[in-house]
């Protein structure tokens, strides 16, 4: 016999949303963990490309002048501010209150101890 609504009887709708809590946060937990891993991973090879990027600009740069002036620019190794919205770097020259990529409002974060 089914039900009034014509829907058959045992369809086990509520199976499901009856998990425990505690199963749910740790796999929630998890997925976070790998999620953060994964962005941390992008974050690097990013970081890595632009780097290379960098390098092989400045190599045609020189290339194309001959390579007898000096660089003025800064350190290769030196870290360049980033945007905390797209992690991107922040064009050389003054900084306006939002990101020039993505438009993140430098206020909505405080800056860190050390760090730019």
């Amino acid at each position: 016999m089914g039900l009034p609504c014509g829907y058959p009887r045992g369809r086990g709708t509520l199976r499901g949303a009856m998990r425990s809590p505690a199963r749910r946060q740790s796999a929630d937990a998890e997925i976070h963990a790998r999620l953060s891993a994964r962005i941390e991973a992008l974050e690097d090879r990013v970081r890595q490309l632009e780097l290379h990027v960098r390098r092989a600009a400045t190599a045609a740069v020189r290339a194309r002048s001959g390579g007898a002036s000096a660089s003025k620019r800064e350190a290769p190794g030196k870290p360049r501010p980033r945007c905390p919205g797209c992690t991107l770097e922040l064009p050389r020259g003054r900084r306006g209150d939002t990101c020039v990529w993505c438009g993140f409002h430098f206020a909505a974060v405080r800056r860190r101890a050390g760090k730019e």
